[in-house]
């Protein structure tokens, strides 16, 4: 009778060394970054994506300049940063992608699933922003830059070249014939949107419109007036997202190997091309009014707390936990790989990127600003993609050699939204690998393809006149409920389910490092308790979706965008209800079971492997002690 315990936990370990072994066979074909700088590259890549050139700046511009730039530093260090360091050490040590790297909580392991479900849902949307950059990119070859002029068949009678504004200003007794718009556009659209010193109540009606404006508006999107009406599918952007699908699954198809060789160039000529903007840009008249705008700090800001709440929402956004793109691409980490440097030198860069980015567009801005005779809040004000596609071609337009310079500025936004795009695919395409290895990873291609073209074809609608108000509606939606919610969601799991403590020891194992108590506290009370405080500020703050030409989303819209931000959390509920229905016992020990890690779970290397379960890890017997352990360590963890 007394040996029966011990065989019993004998065949679990043997059942747990088997699984292990399978998870460390599937890992080598799943295969590893070629180098750590290659590694560091992709992740920088995922991380820094087209959000750091407009939203940031606009941001910025919205919440007093440079005083936004004080809680973004501060949310990025706290709370940002160790929680991006904390998704790839579970990555290197599970040696899964995000879909299979949960399994040490089985009652709440549908975050994975979660996690990819946000990628396939911002991936469904995200290529159009790349149809958008790479039609601009070919446009920009034209003998003359097509957005400059008026007189083209997308024009109106109400489009006034610079020269009108430059010399003659804006005539507000004229009146805008909506009559003679190539695209239906609702009558009372106002002028958040243009580049020109207009005033922000001023209507359709009673206002000029740029080229710019017009050639983003009625060229690329053809722009119905809203929602309700759909229109046709526009073909020209059908084939900009399909050569986007083309470039990624052929970044892809040699697997992680093939993206290592891809993102030095992707990862590094932003920066390249950045750089030669801003030295550019600095020539232009009226720059130097911009930056000065753009760093000098308007202190009273700071003491509204949308100010920060915005500014740790933009951290979040722009580094992309719960995206499941980190986990994945550490996942492909050699197991004993020191990943604080490469997570430490990223985050740096993604914080460094925003604010050089903010500096490039803050010198068009004063530029523009400068040749419309306004301030350089006003001509700020353009949010959105009207920054990218209407504000700066109009900017780029007045330089010497105008089709060089956006052709430049047009290939760069490509690069950064193509890396972003290969993390969140991967993170797709490796939970069905993941899932499914004997029957996928045998027919990889197929698999690579066969996404890309359902994705494809479900983007269909975004390239509807009405597309862009759909893409509006999933973009508020799905990315700020879901990934608020998931990043809560994890770290809490890692923290407190799972246990700071214990998984500060498996990073020991993995690195032969201590996690210094800095970082436990980081982790364990202002990163969990921020995300949280921010999810519940987040339901009570809600607003409406804002397209920002005046355009009310109807009630019916409201619940579909709802409806969408939903979607990633089903999985997360019925495979809780799942585990529940599978387990034994009474709800509250199925619970208590379902809360402890799963056979499943361990670290992917043999010789790790055999030291993590011959010492199984023991929890304190009392709350309080588990709650200072988790924060503190014991007496030999360092403070730094």
């Amino acid at each position: 009778m007394e040996l029966e315990p011990l065989n019993s936990e004998n065949n679990a370990f043997d059942e747990k060394d088997k699984l292990a072994r399978k998870r460390a066979e599937r890992n080598d074909e799943r295969g590893t970054w070629g180098s750590r700088f290659e590694f560091l590259l992709a992740i920088i890549g995922f991380t820094v994506g087209i959000g750091s050139i407009w939203r940031f700046p606009i941001l910025c511009a919205r919440n007093g300049g440079g005083a936004f730039l004080i809680p973004f530093f501060f949310f990025m260090i706290t709370c940002g940063g160790p929680l991006y360091y904390l998704e790839v050490c579970l990555g290197q040590f599970s040696g899964q992608s995000a879909g299979a790297a949960f399994h040490f909580c089985p009652l709440l392991r549908g975050l994975g699933f979660l996690m990819v479900m946000i990628s396939f849902d911002i991936l469904w949307y995200y290529v159009t922003i790349m149809g958008w950059i790479q039609y601009y990119f070919v446009q920009s070859f034209n003998s003359q830059l097509p957005w400059t002029t008026c007189g083209n068949w997308w024009n109106t009678e109400n489009c006034k070249e610079r020269e009108f504004f430059t010399t003659s200003g804006v005539n507000n007794s004229i009146t805008v014939n909506t009559t003679s718009l190539p695209y239906n556009i609702s009558s009372n659209t106002t002028s958040a949107s243009l580049p020109y010193n207009v005033s922000s109540n001023m209507t359709l009606s009673s206002m000029f419109t740029s080229p710019a404006n017009e050639f983003w508006l009625y060229n690329v999107l053809r722009k119905s007036d809203g929602l309700e009406n759909m229109g046709t599918i526009q073909w020209h952007l059908v084939l900009s997202n399909f050569v986007g699908w083309v470039i990624v699954v052929a970044s892809l198809i040699k697997g992680v190997q093939s993206l290592g060789k891809v993102v030095y160039v992707t990862a590094t000529a932003p920066y390249v091309l950045l750089t030669v903007l801003l030295i550019r840009g600095l020539m232009l008249d009226g720059a130097i009014d911009g930056v000065v705008w753009y760093i000098t700090p308007d202190f009273e800001k700071l003491a509204s707390p949308q100010v920060w709440l915005e500014a740790a929402i933009q951290v979040f956004y722009s580094l992309g936990p719960t995206y499941g793109g980190v986990i994945t691409m550490a996942s492909h980490n050699k197991f004993h790989q020191k990943s604080i440097v490469e997570t430490t030198i990223c985050v740096a860069s993604d914080a460094f990127t925003a604010f050089y980015a903010g500096l490039v567009v803050f010198t068009c801005m004063g530029f523009m600003a400068k040749e419309a005779g306004t301030t350089v809040e006003v001509a700020a004000k353009a949010s959105g993609p009207g920054l990218a596609f209407v504000a700066y071609p109009e900017a780029l337009s007045r330089m010497p050699l105008p089709q060089f310079w956006a052709a430049l500025f047009f290939f760069m936004l490509v690069t950064v939204a193509f890396d972003s795009t290969f993390g969140m695919f991967e993170t797709v395409t490796g939970a069905l690998f993941d899932i499914y290895p004997k029957k996928l990873m045998p027919r990889k291609y197929l698999v690579l393809i066969g996404t890309a073209l359902v994705l494809f074809v479900l983007s269909l609608p975004l390239t509807m006149n009405g597309g862009i108000f759909l893409f509006q509606l999933s973009d508020w939606y799905i990315s700020a409920f879901a990934l608020l919610f998931g990043s809560a969601l994890e770290c809490i799991m890692v923290t407190w389910i799972y246990g700071a403590d214990r998984f500060a020891q498996d990073i020991e194992l993995m690195t032969g490092r201590k996690v210094s108590k800095i970082l436990r506290i980081f982790w364990c009370v202002l990163m969990t308790g921020f995300l949280s405080i921010t999810c519940l500020i987040t339901i009570i703050t809600y607003t409406k979706p804002d397209y920002g030409d005046g355009y009310v989303y109807q009630p019916y819209s409201i619940v579909i965008g709802v409806l969408m931000s939903l979607v990633p959390f089903v999985p997360v509920v019925l495979i809780m209800v799942k585990e529940i229905w599978q387990a034994e016992g009474s709800l509250l020990q199925r619970v208590s079971f379902l809360l402890q890690p799963s056979e499943k779970w361990g670290p992917i290397d043999n010789q790790a492997r055999e030291i993590y379960f011959s010492k199984p890890y023991r929890y304190d017997d009392t709350l309080c002690k588990r709650i200072k352990t988790n924060i503190l360590g014991d007496k030999d963890t360092p403070w730094f």
